[in-house]
């Protein structure tokens, strides 16, 4: 398939068109290896895949067409970090002719159907979706923490939506900010029923808020002017 091709189908943007071979290619590299994803891209024909990927025991890629498959030893070499990766027993029918999904030159996008079972479905903090618009910047925190919940039944099983977090520069202009804000209210109202969605403000200030808090707003307050040396110190500031 053609470059520009694969880009209209899958939504990804790549600054190279060729995988570098080796370590001192890519580290040649002007521009580093990147991509631009856009995200829930409406895909056709999209395999859906009922069981869990097979990642790579040291970087934890997993496992797509590009990697290469030593079908006599029964081991596939990560196309990311060159390690050698042993099937696991549910693989032991794998050859060139009988090639588990992932493996097909086709499939270089799938998803995975995962049973999954969250014991609690709405996690502090994140909110599931169901937004109404609103005409103001200082109304989105209102209008992403009124909004309805419509929780799964506890003993639905079901695989975990997307988590999305937006992180907003409130230095900016009025304008912006207004324009910013109707923009993400629509990107708001597209996204899928079980996305879990975080908002992040930041001036002076860093403004943590808790949209599962529908009661009033309630927000996490990090000064701009006091520094954290550890992730221990910033779990003591989230206590």
């Amino acid at each position: 398939m053609d470059f520009t091709e694969l880009e209209a189908v899958e939504g990804l943007r790549w600054p190279w068109n060729a995988w570098p071979s080796s370590r001192s290619d890519a580290a040649a590299l002007v521009v580093p290896l990147s991509v631009i994803c856009t995200p829930l891209m409406p895909l056709s024909d999209l395999p859906i895949l009922p069981y869990e990927p097979l990642f790579c025991s040291r970087c934890r890629a997993a496992l797509n067409p590009y990697a290469r498959v030593d079908y006599r030893s029964a081991i596939w070499i990560c196309s990311f970090c060159h390690h050698k990766n042993p099937f696991p027993r549910s693989y032991a029918g794998i050859a060139d002719h009988n090639l588990p999904a992932e493996l097909f030159p086709t499939h270089s996008t799938v998803e995975y159907l995962l049973p999954y079972q969250s014991p609690n479905p709405n996690p502090s903090g994140f909110l599931h979706k169901s937004f109404s618009s609103s005409s103001s910047f200082a109304s989105l925190t209102s209008s992403l923490s009124s909004a309805s919940v419509a929780a799964p039944s506890p003993v639905k099983v079901q695989s975990p939506g997307p988590a999305f977090a937006f992180v907003v520069d409130v230095c900016s202009a009025e304008e912006e900010l207004r324009a910013l804000k109707n923009e993400i209210l629509h990107v708001v109202a597209h996204l899928p029923e079980n996305a879990l969605v975080g908002l992040v403000s930041f001036g002076s200030m860093v403004w943590v808020h808790d949209l599962g808090y529908a009661e009033c707003s309630r927000v996490m307050l990090f000064c701009g002017d006091r520094e954290l040396s550890s992730v221990k110190d910033m779990t003591k500031e989230l206590e």
